[in-house]
């Protein structure tokens, strides 16, 4: 995989080949998760109508294949039934889901990317569980997982993955006048409000955006097109 992605691929080649080493590896479907904040998203070969339901059902907060690549090892397996035993109905449902179009249990490979993002390479079967002969290489993992960003990072995004965000008209228009360099006195002045109002709707606007200040908020938000 490493070898053919190393090449100059386009987005559909890129998608042809961790298609055919998914189906050589043994499993039915790849994913691929930029995990960013609200702007989140996967490129993958699932069947459109999980991608939807994923996303409508806000899956990210609960799937528990994304919370153990944020906080446990760079490489592990998981499955339905093993996730069962753990009690959560949240769990329970989202696993009932998933497998209904044939997301049983998997293999998944989490490297950081930069100071909080992450990028997660998951293979996915319907078998009950998976069976590896040898436990993976963490390096040659993470490089693997590497390669399939460096083609797919920028790819057209199957699912945006983030919930919903939905910024006030006040909070918009503050955001937007703090984008175009003008400040708070002076968006105050122009808005009609007071500056502790202007703060107010800044500091909504950052915390709705999951950003570290009112400049990353208002970046995100024309990204978003929100603004």
């Amino acid at each position: 995989m490493i070898d053919t992605l190393s090449l100059p691929l386009e987005e559909r080649a890129a998608r042809r080949a961790l298609r055919d080493f998914c189906e050589g590896a043994g499993f039915d479907f790849f994913a691929y998760l930029h995990l960013r904040g609200q702007e989140s998203f996967a490129v993958s070969n699932y069947p459109q109508p999980w991608c939807d339901r994923y996303v409508q059902r806000n899956y990210l907060l609960v799937d528990p294949v994304v919370t153990k690549a944020k906080h446990g090892p760079p490489i592990f397996t998981w499955s339905a039934d093993e996730s069962k035993r753990a009690g959560r109905r949240d769990v329970t449902q989202f696993y009932k889901d998933a497998s209904r179009f044939g997301i049983r249990s998997g293999l998944s490979i989490s490297a950081p990317l930069g100071f909080k993002d992450r990028m997660v390479f998951t293979l996915s079967s319907n078998k009950p569980q998976v069976c590896i002969d040898e436990d993976p290489d963490p390096v040659t993992a993470a490089m693997a997982v590497a390669f399939v960003h460096s083609r797919l990072g920028g790819a057209t995004r199957d699912a945006t993955l983030a919930c919903e965000i939905h910024l006030s008209p006040r909070e918009a228009e503050c955001l937007r006048w703090f984008a175009d360099g003008m400040s708070m006195p002076d968006i105050a002045e122009t808005v009609g409000i007071g500056y502790r109002s202007v703060r107010s709707y800044l500091d909504e606007a950052t915390r709705k955006l999951g950003a570290a200040n009112s400049r990353q908020a208002a970046s995100i938000a024309i990204r978003l097109g929100l603004i």
